[in-house]
């Protein structure tokens, strides 16, 4: 989706809810952009370790087949590089996320279903405001302030929907899964769902603690964004018991 068009829909969810940081875009490029924070290091880190620092100072975060020695998560997921198979001891033994070799095992094998081939040599993930009107994103990543917000958010995803149960997701991932992976594999599916994420304990250690996720691929959020007028969101609907 247009970035221009993306944007002007952030409008209309910044008028109704509350944020505690500024919405976030994905997108594929060919170009090596300059101001760039480039995911490579020379030790182990986390992508979510420069997350504030990238919404601070107005730069953005880029990702591709070259991390060196930083964490593998991101060139794995983004689809820059094959899902390594460990045999299942990360998640089972390391971590300790998964009880057990034989879960650990599935959970790699359910991974590797949503990744999708990138669309470009490197995936940039900037603050939305920021974001060159002519680029094509993929996703986007809202922060909503507190839980009171997050529940309108939960609710409008099933506005437009006959079914209610299902339309926002909290599936056990890891950080840059949850930021990225699962809400770009939406964006192929007949009726995208929402996910709330950063539920990666490890990946907690990196974010604010009031850092809630929640992330939609673009197409959804350009609906949810139009469906605003008229629903409990619309500042001219008044509500006989005042919620």
């Amino acid at each position: 989706m247009k970035s221009e068009i993306v944007k002007e829909s952030l409008k209309k969810f910044s008028e109704v809810l509350s944020f505690n940081y500024p919405a976030v875009g994905w997108y594929f490029s060919s170009e090596e952009m300059e101001d760039s924070f480039v995911f490579r290091k020379d030790k182990w880190v986390c992508m979510f370790m420069y997350l504030k620092m990238m919404m601070k100072k107005n730069n953005k975060i880029r990702f591709s087949d070259d991390n060196n020695r930083a964490c593998t998560g991101p060139a794995e997921y983004f689809g820059f590089t094959e899902l390594e198979d460990d045999g299942g001891i990360f998640l089972a033994e390391t971590e300790r996320f998964c009880k057990n070799i034989e879960i650990s095992k599935e959970y790699t094998r359910w991974s590797a279903t949503l990744i999708h081939p990138p669309k470009g040599k490197y995936l940039y993930m900037e603050k939305l405001e920021n974001i060159d009107d002519s680029r094509q994103i993929e996703v986007v990543n809202l922060f909503p302030a507190n839980m009171t917000s997050l529940a309108k958010l939960a609710t409008l995803s099933s506005y437009d929907r006959m079914a209610n149960v299902d339309n926002v997701l909290i599936p056990d991932a890891s950080g840059c899964q949850s930021v990225f992976t699962t809400p770009y594999h939406e964006n192929f599916q007949e009726n995208p769902k929402c996910i709330i994420g950063l539920m990666d304990p490890m990946a907690r250690n990196f974010v604010p603690e009031d850092m809630i996720l929640f992330s939609m691929p673009t197409n959804r959020f350009v609906e949810m964004a139009n469906n605003i007028k008229g629903s409990f969101l619309d500042k001219d609907f008044k509500n006989p018991t005042g919620f």
